[in-house]
């Protein structure tokens, strides 16, 4: 049986952001497969520390709990934990993790290493962290047995640039859920009486351009802004006080709770400045059906068509759309059924899930022909 295991994340069961996600369905999907699976968990984001979940082992290591190190420093220890126990394949997320690949090379240890988007290009970063991650792209190119990028724009960009060609393979989106209107007492909310947000408080997300210009229309709707920073908790506090009365933060929710506050909203909206392919918006479109997003291309890519954009920081034609889709219910749910056929078609984590799977047979086969 091959040792999987997986690092660079905050760990599993998911609670902060769409990486945890990922591990999570793939991770129980690879041990339903007959793989020995181990997820690398922070210590200090679970107070609740379980030996395994839903047969994936979890290894719980430290990490100093600052912005810039809080995630390298666990995946250090992570890295020299799973050099010593000798796992047959990593799979490693994050590019600012790569810097750290040299050394399963020393130990000719197979990584797939998973990169973000164009994550040196985010406000959060000085301009050394920039160049840093720009560095940990090459990295990551040259040391990775294979490299798995979830869009195909990012793909496309790092084919350009490299010799070598990434993997490229989506994030997915589960269907199959089970919403509790009851849920929405908890925020004195009632079906299809809000619009939605879900994400990381980082300014690219353009939180404060979703408020004010939220507050400059005219509407019942309230305004559900899911998630949090727990790093930066001045820029939560700023976020928080922009708004009123019709807008909520109910902070980072998971499981039933998430997935009733998408299912029971009128739709999903971001007014993003960067992504790459966004958890949040797949998931809206799995179990809402309709989303009003920024016209990134990244975007573009994910909808394949569906929801609805506007022009990226354009205020006058943000307002514009909120208003006509918040007033125009019918050409929303008449969207719904087109949503659900392309997240079915594209962003399954069954057929993800062998994806991966089908580089572990690659990398197995390849151990046997040197």
């Amino acid at each position: 049986m091959q040792k999987i295991g997986i690092l660079g994340s905050r760990g599993i069961p998911a609670s902060y952001s769409g990486f945890e996600t990922s591990i999570e369905e793939t991770s129980i999907r690879f041990a339903k497969k007959k793989y020995s699976v181990a997820v690398f968990c922070r210590k200090n984001h679970y107070k609740k520390r379980m030996t395994s979940y839903k047969n994936v082992k979890l290894v719980y290591l430290p990490s100093i709990k600052t912005k810039h190190l809080d995630t390298i420093s666990h995946s250090f220890l992570s890295v020299i934990k799973s050099i010593i126990e000798r796992y047959d394949i990593v799979i490693l997320y994050g590019i600012g993790n790569c810097i750290l690949l040299p050394l399963y090379k020393l130990f000719s240890i197979p990584v797939i290493s998973v990169v973000d988007g164009a994550d040196w290009e985010r406000k959060k970063w000085g301009k050394f962290v920039r160049l840093y991650l720009e560095f940990n792209r090459n990295i990551a190119v040259k040391y990775s047995s294979f490299y798995v990028v979830d869009n195909q724009l990012l793909a496309d960009d790092y084919s350009k640039k490299f010799k070598k060609s990434p993997v490229y393979i989506p994030y997915g989106a589960n269907t199959e859920v089970n919403p509790d209107i009851s849920a929405l007492k908890k925020y004195k909310l009632k079906e299809k009486g809000y619009i939605i947000f879900v994400g990381r408080f980082v300014k690219e997300k353009g939180i404060d351009f979703l408020i004010n210009n939220y507050m400059k229309i005219e509407t019942d709707k309230k305004l559900v802004i899911v998630g949090g920073n727990d790093i930066d908790k001045e820029y939560e506090q700023e976020l928080k006080c922009i708004g009123d009365k019709k807008i909520i933060f109910p902070g980072f929710v998971y499981g039933n709770e998430y997935e009733s506050l998408l299912k029971f909203a009128c739709f999903y909206v971001s007014c993003s400045y960067l992504e790459g392919t966004s958890p949040s918006l797949l998931s809206a479109m799995a179990v809402n059906g309709f989303a009003l997003v920024s016209d990134l291309a990244e975007n573009k890519e994910v909808l394949k068509g569906t929801c609805a954009v506007f022009k990226t920081g354009d205020h006058e034609d943000f307002r514009n759309k909120l208003d006509f889709y918040l007033k125009n219910s019918v050409l929303v749910e008449k969207e719904r059924s087109k949503t659900n056929k392309i997240i079915n078609k594209y962003y399954n984590w069954d057929a993800i899930s062998q994806e991966y799977i089908n580089l572990f047979i690659e990398l197995h086969k390849c151990k046997f022909r040197q």
